[in-house]
C-alpha cells in the first residue's frame, strides 16, 4: 500500500498519476461531497459518485447492496479503481463492498476524519455491522493507496475530532510514551500532522509485521472488546455514540482490567484515567448497564464460551495480547469499576 501525505491539491495532483485511464467511481457521504467538486474540476478523466448516508446504522449489508448495484451499472472490473472519501463509517463499508464485489476491486481511500486517517484507513480491515454487533461481518482487503491530508480536518466539528483522538491515545499507550507526554503537555493546540503521521507508522509497523492478526497486531485492540460492546448496547437502544469515545471509555475500562490482573501499577493506571477522563470525560454522558457490556462482549470474535481474549497495557507504552480471563472474573471487575467510577 501506498500512503501519500499533503495537501488536499497536491493529493489529488498525486492522484491522477494512480487512475493510468481506469475505469474510476467515486463513493461518498453527505458528509464529503464538499469535496465533489475538487475531484470532479481537478480529476481529468470522467467518473460517476454514488452518495451513501452516514451514521452507523447504515452500515448494513442494506448500503452494501446499493454499493454492488452501483459497481454494476459502472461496469467496473477488477481491475478498474474506485475512489472512496469518507470517515470510517464510509471507508469501512465502501471497502467490505468492493473487496466483495467480483472477489475484490481496487480501491484508493481519502479518509477525512482524524479517526479514519489515524485508525481505520490503516491496515486492511473492512466491515459492516450485523444485528446490532460492530463489525460482525469484513474483510482483509489492502487499498491500492491512502491519500491523507490534515487540510480535511479544518471542516470537522469538535467532538469528531476528539472522537479519532482516543485512538491516538490507544496507539499510545501500546507503543508510544513519547507521543503520550507530548499530549500530556500540550492543552489546546495540537499538531495533526505530526500526530497522524506518527499514529500511521506506528500502527503500519504493526500490521506489517502481522497482517492477519495472529498475534503482534493484536495489541491494537487494547480499548475496543470493552468499546465495541458498549457500541453495541446503545446502537441496540438506538442512541449510538461515536466510536472513539466508546473507545476512550474503553481504554480506562480495560487498563483497570489490567490493574486488577496485576498487570499494570496503581501509578499508570490513575495517570491513563486522569489523561483520558482530562481529554474526553464531557462525552461520556452515556449510560452503562454492566449486563449489558456482558452479553456484547461474549460475542466479540476473539473470545470463548467461557473466557474473554484481552490486550492489555503492562505499562504506558507496552501492551501484550492473549490475555483469557473468565467472564464472571470480567463481570466482577466492571462492576467494581461502576461503583467507583
Amino acid at each position: 500500500m501506498k500512503a501519500y501525505f499533503g495537501t488536499i491539491t497536491e493529493l489529488i495532483s498525486q492522484l491522477n498519476s494512480s487512475l493510468e485511464s481506469r475505469n474510476t467511481c467515486m463513493i461518498l457521504d453527505e458528509n464529503t461531497s464538499i469535496y465533489l467538486d475538487a475531484f470532479q474540476n481537478n480529476v481529468p478523466i470522467k467518473f460517476n459518485y454514488l452518495k451513501v448516508n452516514s451514521g452507523e446504522k447504515h452500515k448494513n449489508l442494506k448500503t452494501v447492496e446499493k454499493v454492488w448495484d452501483f459497481l454494476n451499472e459502472n461496469l467496473i472490473h477488477k481491475n478498474d479503481v474506485v475512489i472512496i472519501v469518507g470517515g470510517g463509517m464510509v471507508g469501512d463499508l465502501a471497502s467490505f463492498a468492493t473487496s466483495t464485489y467480483k472477489r475484490g476491486v481496487n480501491f484508493i481511500l481519502f479518509p477525512t476524519t482524524l479517526l479514519s486517517m489515524v485508525d481505520s484507513s490503516i491496515g486492511g480491515k473492512t466491515g459492516i455491522n450485523y444485528h446490532f454487533l460492530k463489525n460482525n461481518i469484513g474483510t482483509f482487503s489492502i487499498p491500492e493507496a491512502v491519500f491523507y491530508s490534515s487540510e480535511f480536518l479544518k471542516s470537522l466539528p469538535k467532538n469528531e475530532l476528539f472522537s479519532g483522538l482516543a485512538e491516538i491515545y490507544k496507539h499510545c499507550i501500546i507503543k508510544d510514551r513519547k507521543t503520550w507526554n507530548y499530549l500530556k503537555n500540550a492543552i489546546d493546540q495540537l499538531d495533526y500532522d505530526y500526530l497522524i503521521k506518527t499514529s500511521y507508522l506506528l500502527k503500519s509497523e504493526i500490521v506489517k509485521k502481522d497482517p492477519f492478526e495472529k498475534n503482534t497486531r493484536k495489541k491494537l485492540n487494547f480499548g475496543h472488546t470493552i468499546a465495541h460492546a458498549i457500541e453495541s448496547s446503545l446502537l441496540e437502544r438506538n442512541k449510538p455514540i461515536l466510536h472513539g469515545f466508546a473507545v476512550a471509555k474503553g481504554i480506562i475500562i480495560e487498563s483497570y482490567i489490567a490493574h486488577r490482573q496485576n498487570l499494570l501499577s496503581q501509578k499508570e493506571f490513575e495517570e491513563i484515567e486522569h489523561q483520558i477522563n482530562f481529554r474526553f470525560g464531557n462525552y461520556f454522558n452515556f449510560e452503562i448497564d454492566v449486563n449489558e457490556l456482558i452479553k456484547f462482549v461474549k460475542f466479540d470474535k476473539k473470545n470463548t464460551s467461557k473466557t474473554i481474549n484481552f490486550s492489555l497495557p503492562t505499562a504506558i507504552g507496552n501492551v501484550t495480547v492473549n490475555h483469557e480471563i473468565e467472564l464472571n472474573k470480567v463481570k466482577s471487575f466492571l462492576v467494581e469499576f461502576f461503583q467507583n467510577d
